[in-house]
Parts: C-alpha cells; structure tokens; sequence
C-alpha cells in the first residue's frame, strides 16, 4: 500500500512540476493557471532574466547586439512577475466582462505561429482557444521563446470572442 502511495504521489509531483516543452502544451499550461487563478503558475511561465540571458548567448546576434539586448534583461525577472499579475488581473477581469465561469470552461485547442527572432526557437503568437457556455473564446499570447526550463512568455497576456480565420 505504502508503495502504491508513493507512485501517485511521485506521479503527481512530476505532473505538476513538468515544464511546457511544446508550443501546445505552454499554451495549455496558461489556459489551466488563468482557469484555476493560479497567479504563481501563471508567473512561472514568463522569462525570467537569466533564461533571456540564455536566449541572449545563444542567439545568433552580433556580440555588440548581444551586450544591448543583455542591458535590457537587468531587472527582468521583477518586471514578469508584475507582468503576470497584470496578466491575470485583465484576463480575469475581461472574462467577468463576459460573465464567464472559470469552472465550466473547456480547453479546445492551441493554434501556434511559429517565429524565429535572434536565431531562437519561438512562436510570435500563441492563441488558445476555450469553449464557455456554447461560445469560443481565445486567450492570446505573444512571443514566446523555447528555454531550458521549457515555454516561457515576456508579453501581456489579452483574451477576446473566438473568431476564425
């Protein structure tokens, strides 16, 4: 029995500790930490300055371009974590716009549009798509950047009616 605990346990810390290692699972790992109002996921899924510094180096930039673009990181972690809560404080908000409830929302999908800055692996737009009471709604997310600690975000996130292309 004991061995049976620790296996759910195991299997549940792992689960809520992965990392979005794809565009689409990033984009569902937002939609869940707006979902359940979880303003500490949500900030775990903004760059922090020391993965942009690894952007940085990594990227295919000039070392001139490199040392601008590493002035521009200082302070960064302290500006997504206020970013994040913005973040959710205007989702939130536009969704009581909506009357919507959080509780009866259903993941529908990710549509990604891929994006290569500095040399980097990222997605200019990530727009996830979520069904509420008979209507499709999207929670837009913008440049996003693959990192070691998998998909992260450095722009507002904004929410909207679903209209398809």
């Amino acid at each position: 029995m004991k061995n049976l605990l620790f296996i759910i346990v195991s299997a549940l810390f792992f689960a809520c500790n992965s990392v979005p290692s794809t565009p689409e699972d990033f984009g569902k790992a937002v939609f869940e930490a707006v979902k359940s109002n979880d303003e500490k996921a949500l900030k775990n899924l903004f760059l922090t300055e020391e993965e942009y510094g690894d952007i940085i180096n990594e990227s295919a930039l000039p070392e001139d371009k490199k040392n601008l673009e590493r002035g521009k990181a200082i302070g960064l972690s302290k500006n997504m974590e206020g970013l994040a809560v913005l973040s959710m404080e205007s989702v939130q908000r536009i969704a009581g716009n909506y009357n919507l409830d959080w509780s009866k929302a259903n993941f529908k999908s990710v549509q990604v549009i891929p994006g290569n800055e500095f040399g980097i692996e990222g997605a200019h737009y990530i727009d996830v798509i979520f069904e509420y009471n008979g209507f499709d709604y999207v929670l837009n997310i913008g440049d996003s950047f693959k990192t070691k600690n998998g998909w992260k975000t450095f722009k507002e996130l904004s929410m909207s009616n679903y209209k398809p292309n």
